[in-house]
């Protein structure tokens, strides 16, 4: 698959990530058996989990335009980014002696995921250029 490809693939899913908790931010901690039932709750689900995933992903849509350094280094920053977040929910959940496959494993495997196409991707436009 081409840099360019695998790019758009991981912007879409961290668009996908930011827009679902933008819209239901409830759903968020949901997922983990918690709430959010204040405002301040539900503002600070959107501010990370929605903000954080389309800052990644218009970065990576927006680097389409640089030049192939800068556009390797968004590559590997979007993919440090999600290897850090499988390595932390990794290693809590190896902390807390439980790695269930909905939640905990289903979302290590997709930062993970996120990560080697990010990395891919990288190498991809290298290669390219």
């Amino acid at each position: 698959m081409a840099a360019t490809d695998l790019s758009r693939l991981v912007a879409a899913g961290y668009a996908a990530i930011g827009l679902g908790a933008a819209l239901r931010p409830s759903l968020v901690p949901a997922v983990f058996g918690g709430t959010a039932r204040t405002p301040e709750s539900r503002t600070e689900v959107r501010a990370v989990y929605a903000g954080i995933p389309l800052a990644l992903a218009a970065a990576l849509l927006r680097s389409e335009g640089q030049d192939p350094a800068a556009r390797s280094a968004v590559l590997r920053t979007v993919g440090d980014t999600s290897a850090g977040m499988a390595l932390a929910r990794l290693a809590g959940a190896l902390l807390e002696r439980r790695v269930s496959a909905w939640p905990t494993g289903s979302f290590l495997a997709l930062e993970a995921a996120l990560a080697a196409g990010s990395y891919r991707a990288a190498t991809a436009l290298r290669r390219s250029t």
